[in-house]
C-alpha cells in the first residue's frame, strides 16, 4: 500500500500458520502413536493443572532458530512470506517406563515412518535431529522417588506469515499533449 494514498488496506494485520497448538498436536498425535496405551501425553507448564497419573509425557517449545532467508509469493490480496525455523521442544517422561519411552522416542524421530506422518500435514513439519537423553530425580507428591527422563528433539517448520496488500489490478492512462518537439532541438 502506498503509504500516501489515504487508502486503508482491505485486511488489517497478519496471520501466522502454524501456530504453538498445531505443532504441540502434531507431535503429541504421533507420540501417541509409538508409546504404550495408557502414557499421557500432555503440553509443559500449564497453569494450575495437576500432573496426570503416572506415566506421562510433557511437551514444552524451547528453542526457535532460523535456517534461511525467507521466501514469499503474492496472491491477490496478501503476500505470503515463509521462514523454515529450526524449532527444539523438550519432552519429559514421567514414572514407570520413562527410560523405554525415551528410547523409542529418540530411535524412531529419525525414521522414515516420523517423516511420512508429519508428511501429511497442512503444514512442513520435518523430524531432524534429537539430543541424548539425560536422567534426573523426580519426586511425586508422596515423596516417592519416579523415574524421569528428557530428550530434545529438533525438527524443521516452516511457518507462512500472511501479510495484508492493497494491489492495483486496473490502471486507468489519461494521454497528456505537450509542446514537444522530436527530437529535441540543440
Amino acid at each position: 500500500m502506498v503509504q500516501s494514498s489515504g487508502y486503508a488496506a482491505e485486511q488489517s494485520g497478519t496471520s501466522i500458520t502454524p501456530d504453538d497448538g498445531q505443532i504441540y498436536g502434531a507431535v503429541r498425535n504421533w507420540l501417541l502413536g509409538i508409546l504404550p496405551a495408557g502414557m499421557a501425553v500432555v503440553q509443559g507448564q500449564q497453569n494450575r493443572v495437576a500432573p496426570p497419573a503416572l506415566p506421562f509425557v510433557t511437551m514444552l517449545l524451547l528453542e526457535r532458530e532460523r535456517l534461511a532467508t525467507n521466501s514469499w509469493t503474492y496472491t491477490p490480496t496478501t503476500r505470503e512470506v515463509r521462514e523454515p525455523v529450526r524449532l527444539g521442544m523438550q519432552l519429559g517422561l514421567f514414572g514407570p517406563g520413562a527410560g523405554a519411552g525415551v528410547q523409542a522416542i529418540t530411535t524412531l524421530w529419525r525414521d522414515p515412518d516420523a517423516a511420512a506422518c508429519f508428511a501429511g500435514l497442512p503444514f512442513p513439519l520435518a523430524p531432524l535431529d534429537a539430543d541424548a537423553p539425560t536422567r534426573s530425580g523426580f519426586w511425586e507428591g508422596k515423596h516417592q522417588y519416579e523415574e524421569h527422563w528428557s530428550v530434545v528433539l529438533h525438527m524443521q517448520v516452516t511457518f507462512q506469515t500472511s501479510i495484508a496488500q492493497d494491489f492495483a489490478t486496473t490502471l486507468s492512462v489519461i494521454a497528456l499533449s505537450a509542446d514537444v518537439t522530436d527530437p529535441p532541438e540543440e
